[in-house]
């Protein structure tokens, strides 16, 4: 049986992470709701409140989606970024640490730029929480990227 082998070059895998980038922005931009604040400075203040209202009596699924669902979802925006990123920064005489610390400072860079532009549509929030998840999930995205090029998986 003949192994075929696929090999994507740099420059594709830098077009997907621009489309990529276009897709994060255009989330952005089609995601909108109603909003009582242009900031929210304080990192983790829904997931505490959530905690606290937790300890004392139920919470019903939809507060909880509420406030669970944003944020799995910046995380999942970002792994594809992360992913992509790190494939594109990879180079054998650049210390693998190097490509890591790299990739995450320009997703937490990328994700500051998305919150500045957020504080200024009028239905968005700009959100500090939005600023550590998605880096959390670059960073995901990156580990994802380096495990793909250390482990090789074959289906028979």
């Amino acid at each position: 049986m003949t192994q075929t082998t696929i090999v994507i070059r740099r420059p594709i895998t830098i077009v997907l992470l621009l489309l990529v980038t276009i897709g994060i922005l255009t989330v952005t931009l089609w995601i909108s709701g109603k909003t009582y604040s242009s900031l929210d400075p304080i990192p983790f203040e829904d997931v505490r409140h959530l905690a606290h209202r937790l300890e004392h009596h139920p919470v019903s699924m939809r507060v909880i989606s509420l406030i669970i669902v944003p944020i799995i979802l910046n995380l999942l925006l970002f792994v594809p970024f992360g992913f992509l990123l790190f494939i594109a920064l990879y180079t054998m005489e650049r210390p693998t640490i190097q490509t890591y610390v790299l990739t995450v400072f320009l997703g937490l860079t990328f994700s500051c730029f998305i919150e500045a532009w957020q504080y200024f549509l009028p239905d968005r929030v700009a959100d500090i929480n939005d600023i550590i998840w998605n880096s959390i999930g670059t960073l995901a995205g990156a580990i994802l990227a380096h495990l793909r090029m250390r482990l090789r998986v074959e289906f028979d």
